[in-house]
């Protein structure tokens, strides 16, 4: 048996599936970044280099939540700060980025920081702009003090300049009283603020390495530290996964200062070593991609580096790694014939109906190194985070981008796992640890597994030389993609009983659906065969029920049952003892199945296993997989029921497959 994951397809569907017709609509360039990514700051002295095996901390692989003796801070600790108060204190999405209120001067003016933690400069717009709604006026505050010099921040496509000074900053949704903090007024931008955007300005909270125009600029992380006397670390909750990018705003998260907030995530926190301290720079192991090792040299994954960074939207992954992903999701899943612009991201792939696309699609596994060298754990991508819905682009299609890029020097856990995982940034002990999000929708559907990883290589050692530009991206912008021409693409590959995706070898696929009124009728496949359907004309009012041989596959016999007319318990009683022995009984309702049910023909189908029949109402939808002389095994899902008093009222059991192994 393989059935779908709970998230990516429901197992009954309120209405059968109409036909699974893919379109491709032509976009702009996906946003990688936000903001485009910069060129590292020169340090005033060399970089340390990265910590040795003998310089990680001890307890690695352990997974438990960090005690105060490391150095942290838990919401519950006496004299902890109250992280509660943090949480939900971010809006945004993956498309344009997350944000944080803030208060900036005296008097208060209120802004919204992009939080990023892959850059180390606090900025803010300080003169207005066509994009966005307000700015940051220094000659109204009483307490700004200029500094006295310029910086300028270039990234690939955009940058910006500002005047660097001093003011005091509030986050109402952060720690009580104020701090003062090194703060850039942009007075001078290009593709900076953008169309759409819902912040006008950006918290850099990477390491000091990075600031501009050098490393001796207090970062305001480290000012934070300093003065509010809280641990150095920071974690973070970003929760638009499965959500519409580009939507309306109104995805939350939470930036948690100076500690972690138990009530953000579920089960462990597993820890991987930050090797260097300017960007949040890390270990990637190995890349799996619906269980299968791309087998690429782990020094494919690090080229130049690895980095955890907000602020880009993307998983990105050097071309060659990007390239064997995507040869893989296509050779081993059900969209071989996919557009090539999807995965390029030049298209959007747009389904003409309400079925989520995300069963299509395998998970991907990332393997990092953990604080025990000799061991790795794995962050598991299910494509609710990859496969991402867009909003606004075509009335009758749902469509969705790849949430996956190439990059020419860098691997960038971005915005699109991120927010699957509730991320510790534990800058005092140089790590940062994953736990399983409890943003709603997304727990259920993520996993953070440990494994063993043997025979890696420790000598290997990161190039030195860094490209003046890294991170090359792009701003994501959607501007009059409704009146872009919609372009057929070729559907996915069809699978037996119309699954979405292949059964394995030596198992049978099989599909219920329950059926009212006269346009929903109920239907029975198995091994791509219909056995009772409209287009056979054997679907009729009451309990429809079909019996296979189970050893070897082929039907025996078919029979509807009406149970609103007539008295038909008694032979559909017979009908179900007469089965013979090691057979399956495949049933359905068609309109109303339960009016003249009787209470033998009850107790005949509750001897096969149903927990359900005795709960029958007039017009309930209801399917059943029962196993006559053999039992079937506990985690195949055998029925579904749903009462309703809407003739088109159906259920859909979906996707389904069974071995034939007898389980005695």
């Amino acid at each position: 048996m393989c059935p779908s994951p709970p998230l990516l397809l429901p197992l009954l569907l309120l209405l059968p599936p109409p036909p699974a017709g893919l379109v491709a609509v032509a976009v702009a360039p996906p946003a990688w970044r936000w903001p485009l990514r910069m060129a590292p700051a020169k340090a005033s002295g060399p970089r340390p280099p990265p910590p040795g095996p003998g310089a990680q901390p001890a307890g690695g692989g352990s997974g438990r939540p960090p005690r105060p003796a490391d150095g942290l801070a838990l919401a519950l600790e006496p004299g902890a700060d109250n992280f509660l108060a943090m949480v939900d204190n971010l809006q945004g999405d993956s498309g344009r980025g997350y944000y944080l209120d803030m208060l900036i001067g005296t008097p208060p003016q209120k802004m919204h920081i992009l939080v990023d933690t892959g850059s180390s400069n606090f900025a803010v717009a300080g003169s207005p702009h066509s994009d966005i709604s307000s700015y940051f006026d220094a000659e109204r505050s009483s307490t700004y003090s200029s500094k006295n010099f310029d910086v300028t921040v270039k990234y690939t496509q955009g940058s910006w300049t500002g005047s660097v000074g001093t003011d005091v900053i509030t986050i109402p949704k952060g720690f009580n009283g104020s701090f003062v903090v090194n703060i850039a007024t942009i007075f001078e931008s290009e593709n900076f603020f953008l169309p759409g955007i819902q912040w006008n300005g950006i918290l850099g909270l990477a390491y000091a390495a990075l600031a501009k125009p050098s490393s001796s600029l207090e970062t305001f992380f480290d000012s934070l530290v300093k003065q509010a006397k809280i641990p150095n670390i920071f974690s973070m909750q970003m929760c638009g996964a499965g959500l519409p990018v580009a939507g309306t705003g109104i995805n939350g998260g939470s930036l948690v200062m100076g500690g972690i907030e138990s009530s953000l995530y579920t089960g462990d926190i597993w820890y991987t070593p930050i090797k260097e301290e300017w960007y949040y720079q890390i270990e990637i192991l190995k890349l799996e991609v619906g269980g299968q090792n791309l087998n690429l040299d782990c020094r494919e994954y690090n080229a130049n580096k690895a980095i955890v960074d907000s602020g880009t939207t993307l998983l990105r992954l050097p071309q060659k790694v990007f390239e064997a992903v995507v040869e893989t999701i296509t050779s081993t899943s059900s969209i071989q014939d996919f557009a090539e612009g999807f995965w390029t991201g030049s298209q959007l792939a747009c389904w003409s109906n309400s079925d989520k696309p995300w069963s299509l699609f395998p998970k991907i596994s990332i393997y990092l190194r953990d604080e025990n060298s000799s061991r790795s754990f794995r962050i598991t991508i299910l494509p609710q985070l990859y496969i991402q819905p867009m909003m606004g682009v075509a009335s009758n299609y749902e469509c969705y981008r790849f949430g996956i890029s190439s990059s020419t020097n860098a691997l960038v856990i971005g915005a699109t796992v991120m927010e699957g995982f509730y991320v510790v940034f534990d800058r005092a002990q140089k790590r940062v640890g994953f736990a399983v999000s409890l943003c709603a929708g997304v727990v259920k559907g993520l996993f953070l597994i440990f494994a063993s990883i043997c025979a890696w290589y420790f000598g290997y050692l990161f190039a030195e030389i860094i490209p003046e530009d890294h991170l090359s991206s792009a701003v994501y912008r959607i501007q009059s993609i409704g009146e872009k021409p919609v372009i057929k693409a070729p559907p996915p590959k069809r699978q037996k009983c119309d699954h979405w995706t292949a059964c394995p070898p030596d198992t049978y696929a099989y599909r219920l659906l329950s059926g009212g009124g006269k346009d929903n009728f109920a239907k029975i496949c198995f091994e791509d065969e219909l056995l009772i359907g409209e287009k056979k004309g054997n679907v009729a009012r009451g309990i429809n029920i079909a019996i296979v041989n189970y050893n070897t596959g082929k039907v025996t016999q078919t029979q509807y049952f009406d149970m609103y007319e007539g008295d038909n318990s008694g032979p559909m009683t017979a009908f179900i003892k007469n089965a013979p022995e090691r057979s399956l009984l495949l049933m359905v309702t068609h309109d109303d199945g339960s009016t003249r049910l009787k209470n033998d023909a009850k107790s005949a189908i509750e001897a096969l296993g149903s927990k359900e029949i005795q709960n029958m109402r007039f017009r309930s939808s209801w399917v059943f997989l029962a196993a006559k002389g053999f039992q079937l095994p506990d985690y195949l899902q055998r029925e579904k029921i749903n009462h309703s008093d809407n003739a088109k009222n159906s259920l859909d059991q979906s996707d389904k497959c069974s071995r034939p192994v007898i389980v005695q």
